[in-house]
């Protein structure tokens, strides 16, 4: 909420893991002129219970909605084959969790299926957004994000064991998350010549150098 408060995002389009998907967070982007894709899971149960009814609902009573609001893409690499499907329909009357989240108009399902060495895999998520529906522009915005998000998450387990944390009470594991991104960027905008792990490292033994990764 604060950093929102900070930045210039006027224009620009804010995605967030299920974390940040929180009515504070989104009428924060909207006052500021932003656009928001945000995944929703089930820190907002009742959101996302209602959301995989509504697309089972208009998957059944309205098949040419669905097939003309979905996008799909294939990638391969590294011997493992990605498929991903993208459905993108307009917020309607009918979603009544839809209230109070501030310019919502679209609700996302994305479903990736994955080929590696003859095993299939596949999960589905779901997002809320203040975008229109425009296909190509959302699956471009959430495949962006989950590069970087699939980065930062190595990062983050290999430095700072995420994974492993047992913190789970009230707000702190969403403080504790902000603290954790706030020092993985400091070490990767450092022009320190070392990994994440090694400037951290260094910081825990000098006081120079926890100043110049802070004050650049």
């Amino acid at each position: 909420m604060e950093l929102i408060e900070l930045l210039e995002i006027k224009g620009n389009i804010i995605t967030a893991d299920a974390m940040h998907c929180l009515k504070k967070v989104a009428t924060a982007i909207d006052k500021k002129g932003g656009d928001y894709v945000l995944q929703v899971k089930n820190n907002q149960s009742k959101l996302s219970d209602e959301i995989k009814a509504y697309f089972h609902k208009v998957r059944r009573d309205n098949k040419e909605l669905i097939a003309s609001h979905t996008h799909s893409t294939t990638n391969d690499g590294h011997g493992r084959i990605e498929q991903r499907t993208y459905v993108q329909l307009p917020v309607s009357s009918w979603l009544e969790q839809r209230k109070g989240w501030a310019n919502l108009r679209s609700v996302i399902e994305v479903t990736r299926v994955r080929y590696l060495n003859g095993n299939q895999s596949s999960e589905t998520a779901y997002y809320i957004s203040s975008l229109d529906v425009n296909l190509p522009q959302i699956a471009k915005t959430i495949r962006s994000h989950w590069a970087i998000e699939n980065s930062s998450h190595w990062v983050l387990d290999m430095t700072f064991k995420e994974d492993e944390s047992r913190i789970r009470r009230g707000d702190a594991p969403e403080n504790m998350a902000t603290f954790r991104r706030f020092a993985m960027n400091l070490a990767r905008l450092s022009s320190i010549k070392d990994s994440v792990k090694g400037k951290l490292k260094q910081a825990a033994w000098s006081d120079d150098i926890r100043q110049k990764l802070i004050f650049g």
